[in-house]
Formats: C-alpha cells, structure tokens, sequence
C-alpha cells in the first residue's frame, strides 16, 4: 500500500529529527567520556544546556546544540581558565622550560616526527603498548590530534610486534657490527617501504611518533636519521629523565637477567652491583639521559623535551603526551580522565640471592646441575631461610656497598641535573637537601651488594 505524498513527507522528516536527536545524544556521550566528571563543571561555567532526551518535541526546542570534537577542546581550555573548578588541573607541571616552547611550536603548522630516544629503562615499553595497542585498534583520539605511528609494513624487520625498533637498529653506523639486529640488507628494504608512509603522512599534515629506546646507543648516525624521515623537516626529541643511581641499578639488573642462563652454566663471571658500577660507569653514564640529549643537541636536534619519571604530580603517561607531544589534546584527555589502563610494562627486580646459589654451586655446597631456572628457584627458598631462621644476619655479615667517591659523585651528578632540567620540581622536593636525604637511605641500601663470600664461609648452605 502506497503512502500518499503528504505522509511520506512527513515520514521523512520525522526520521531527519530522529537522526539528529540520535547524533547528538551520541556526541554528547562521546564528549561527557572524555571529560568525565569535568563535563558537568563545564556546563556550570559556561551555562550550556543539557542535550534534550524526549524523542517528541516541539519544532522550535526539538534538538539542543550538536556538541562537535571541537568542542571538547574549548571545554578542557575553559576548565583551565577556571583552576577552581578543575580538579584534573592540579596537575602542576614543574617544567616551564619545555612548556614554552612546547606552546611556542603549536603556532607552527609544519608537520612534525617526534622521536622518543629512550634510554633504555626508562618507561618506553609503557609508551610502545600504548600506541601500538591504540593504532591497531584505530581509536579515535590518536586521529583526532593527526598523530600516526608506522607499522611492520613501513618498518619491517626483526621485530615484529614493536616495529619502530626496526628503525632505531638501522640508524647505527654499522648496522650488525655495532650491535644492532639488522643489516644492511633488512634495511636497504626499509628504504623501499617507509618512505611512502612518510610522503602520505606528510601530505596529510599527519604527526609521526616514534618510540624507540635504542636510539640511546653511542653509534647512533644522526645524518642517516635525517635522510630516513624526509620530507619532514621538524624533528622533535624526547627523552625520560631517571635519577642516575635509579637507572643503572635497573640497567644492571635487567642485564643480569638476561645474561642469567650464563652465569649458572659458569659460562661468564657474575658481577654484582658494585663490581659492575665501578667497571661500567663511565660507558653507562654516558648513555644516561642528560647526556644522551647533549649529543643530540651537538649534532643539530635543538627542539628537545625531558620527561621527568620521578613528578608525582603526574604520570609518565600524562607528562609525556600533556607536556611534550605538541597539539596532542584529545589523547591527553583520555589519558588524564584514566580512561585507558597500562597493564604492561617491563619491570625488572633484584638477583642478589641468584647470585648467592650460583656461587655456592660452583663452591661445591650443592652438586645438581644448574641452570637460569633452577637458580631462581633456589633463590626464593633461600629468601624465606634468610627472612626466618638467618634475621639480622645481613646487617651482622655488612653489605658491599659503593665506594664513598663514587657515591659522591653519583650524588652530585644528580644534584646538577635536577637544577638545570626540573628546577622548580626540585626545589619543592627539598633542593640539594631533599636529595642528599634520599640518596643516602638508599647508598647503604640499594646501591650495595650481599656479601656472598663471608655468608659462605658460615655455612648457610
């Protein structure tokens, strides 16, 4: 049965309002899930009138205004025009130095590569699964700040999961024999397949990250990186910053576990803490990220942000996409409202007590093979020894702990990174004051080593 031409227009005039009161209550849903709590405050300063929910009403108030992704961005500046209102806001970011320029380079409409140099240890491995994990979901804040990262596609290689690896290993002057995972093949194929992601991204005025600790290294060919990310011509550099004694215990322990299966089998000496501090420093402190920046600053990098791991005002998350990826408003809302949850990171912990067994092995206590397993497993058996029948035997026996020189220095190293990069932050942690107090709770604890030989020679095993 036909509709006459009347009732047709007005059927379709009724399923125009239906969409539209649809649209709108969607959009103001989307909106309200970025600023949480804060879309409430909003309404309250600037007055704005809830979106009307009744599917039937009059033509004249039948849809309130369509709220647009623009919008959220003139909501979350207005928040920040009213501090008194904006819980979210208390967020005090110490790092005014990079925030100028940071809002200096917003001015800019020229595309830009971000590139998170690490170093090693740093929380790049929180920032990679992020990224990847928003990518191949295509959600929708990365696109709404133009920001894009390439693909196993655009960078093949070794590594698979995490293919902005395979760009940092081709930027090492000698590819395999500085260490690196690639050669010169596996990246000669790079130079076929990621230019046309970067050609397509810069035509679209798209922002490239990458995230890629191994741009830490010594070897690193900073004209070879600039050949890599044409067109673009803006490179921006970003690196964590860790407390130099925090970094290199994290440092020596994820070494320690992987060179673990080596030292059961007897294949290599195990180091402590203090024996690789004192033989490594110099190489290691030199990868460290104060002067990891120089290096790239010396070599024509001048657009530079540190992200400071230690800011409880914030997280590494926050700071780093708030603070230090210019324009990236809509991924920073989500991050700030805690609408997406980091479950995986890459955490390392202490291998005092596998170096207790394995040396006992090959003292003869015990006579069974051993292996990287089998010494992790002896190792928690011998904590709870420790924890009951042996209390106190530790500080009855001493530690190993660093030399008071290198101690100091260690110190004072910190002492002038903090006022040179964070220098409010440090200020309101107590100065040289606050860090002197820390730093010598852990000296005599953290930054010290069992001494295995004297608990030997006791016979706990």
């Amino acid at each position: 049965m036909r509709l006459s031409r009347r009732k047709r227009v007005v059927t379709v005039a009724l399923l125009f309002a239906a969409v539209s009161v649809f649209r709108s209550r969607r959009q103001a849903f989307l909106i309200s899930s970025f600023l949480g709590p804060d879309y409430k405050r909003y309404k309250e300063i600037k007055n704005v009138p809830a979106v009307n929910s009744s599917a039937g009403t009059s033509k004249a108030g039948a849809i309130s205004r369509k709220i647009t992704v623009g919008d959220a961005v003139e909501m979350q500046e207005t928040l920040d025009r009213h501090p008194e209102t904006n819980v979210v806001n208390q967020d005090n970011n110490h790092e005014k130095s990079d925030n100028d320029n940071n809002n200096n380079q917003q001015q800019s409409n020229e595309p830009y590569v971000l590139l998170h140099i690490g170093p090693h240890k740093t929380g790049t491995t929180t920032l990679q699964n992020f990224l990847v994990s928003a990518h191949s979901k295509d959600l929708p804040f990365l696109k709404a700040d133009n920001l894009v990262i390439p693909s196993e596609e655009d960078l093949p290689g070794t590594f698979h999961k995490m293919p902005m690896l395979n760009f940092a290993h081709c930027m090492l002057k000698n590819y395999k024999k500085d260490g690196g995972q690639l050669n010169v093949g596996m990246c000669n194929r790079i130079r076929k397949t990621f230019p046309p992601f970067l050609e397509k991204s810069y035509n679209a005025s798209k922002n490239v990250i990458i995230v890629a600790e191994d741009l830490d290294r010594p070897t690193v060919d900073f004209d070879r990186i600039r050949y890599y990310l044409k067109p673009y011509t803006r490179i921006k550099i970003v690196a964590t910053y860790r407390r130099l004694h925090d970094w290199l215990l994290s440092f020596y322990n994820q070494i320690i576990d992987l060179y673990m299966g080596k030292y059961a089998s007897g294949e290599e000496e195990y180091p402590s803490f203090v024996e690789w501090v004192q033989q490594q420093y110099e190489d290691f402190h030199s990868r460290h990220t104060v002067e990891l920046i120089k290096r790239y600053k010396q070599n024509g990098f001048l657009e530079v942000g540190v992200v400071n791991i230690h800011d409880e005002t914030t997280t590494l998350m926050q700071n780093f996409f708030c603070n230090h990826v210019p324009n990236a408003k809509e991924t920073c809302l989500v991050i700030r409202n805690g609408m997406w949850n980091t479950t995986k990171s890459n955490v390392g912990g202490s291998h005092e007590y596998e170096r207790l067994i394995i040396k006992a092995r090959y003292q003869g206590k015990f006579k069974y093979p051993m292996d990287k397993k089998g010494a992790e497993k002896l190792s928690r058996k011998l904590v709870k020894i420790m924890n009951k029948a042996q209390r106190g035997l530790v500080d009855h026996l001493g530690l190993q702990c660093l030399p008071d020189d290198l101690a100091l220095e260690l110190m004072k190293t910190e002492m002038k990174h903090e006022r040179e990069f964070f220098p409010e932050w440090y200020e309101m942690r107590g100065g040289d004051i606050g860090l002197k107090i820390d730093f010598e709770k852990v000296s005599r604890t953290k930054l010290c080593s069992l001494n295995v030989d004297k608990i030997l020679d006791i016979g706990i095993l």
